[in-house]
């Protein structure tokens, strides 16, 4: 200790002096925080969002878009998948006899979808099940996204009857959709990390300069003995 109570400090001996460390980490410590406040911010936009996606109809789950009387049958019209996206649809057509209850075998059943905008007319026959007489099956290529029309006829002993239903189809969604949110946040950190990284860079020449200044005015204090 020097005779003022001071101590010297050997700049060649100590590698990191206390008012370098304080200035280093201070702004650094800001840096972090910025890091963790763009995590909390992005994903108090994703956590919501992927909430929303899980109270959507599982993939595999059917909808039921009809169930009526018309003409001398009660129609039940189901969908698959139950959250339609442009692509194949899948239309499960259960007709049964509206007095007795029974199943309608062996009837002629034809699908049509009619687009929400001017387009093609598409057509699929109704074919029964092998394992379930009472089941039949329409399958649709359907590309253009909204609500779609479907006109179901049903031929069978008791007569003719026609069932109109919707099905609302969705958009495919984008890859990019998916990732966005992820990429938003990796950004927002790694720019976080590289503030950190070059202010600590900044740091050290700013330090090195001193140490040579010091150097160059009185050469390498030392510590005193005293």
């Amino acid at each position: 200790m020097a005779a003022n109570g001071l101590w010297l400090v050997d700049t060649n001996a100590v590698n990191s002096p206390t008012y370098i460390t304080a200035h280093k980490f201070g702004p650094a410590k800001a840096l972090m925080a910025f890091a963790l406040f763009a995590i909390l911010a992005v994903g108090a936009v994703y956590v919501p969002a992927t909430a929303f996606a899980q109270e959507e109809p599982a993939a595999n789950a059917e909808l039921v878009i009809y169930d009526e009387i018309t003409g001398p049958y009660r129609v039940k019209i189901s969908q698959f998948p139950a959250r339609a996206i442009v692509g194949t649809l899948r239309v499960i057509i259960e007709p049964t006899d509206a007095e007795t209850g029974l199943p309608v075998e062996n009837a002629l059943v034809r699908v049509f979808g009619m687009p929400p905008a001017e387009g093609e007319r598409q057509f699929s026959p109704g074919l029964n099940s092998p394992t379930n007489r009472r089941l039949y099956f329409g399958q649709m290529e359907l590309e253009e996204p909204g609500v779609w029309t479907l006109d179901v006829e049903i031929d069978a002993d008791k007569g003719r009857a026609i069932a109109i239903a919707q099905a609302t189809i969705h958009e495919r969604a984008r890859s990019g959709d998916n990732t966005l949110v992820g990429t938003i946040l990796f950004v927002l950190i790694s720019v976080a990390f590289v503030g950190v990284g070059l202010w600590l860079w900044f740091s050290s020449k700013r330090a090195q300069r001193r140490r040579d200044a010091i150097r160059k005015d009185g050469g390498s204090p030392r510590r005193s003995s005293g």
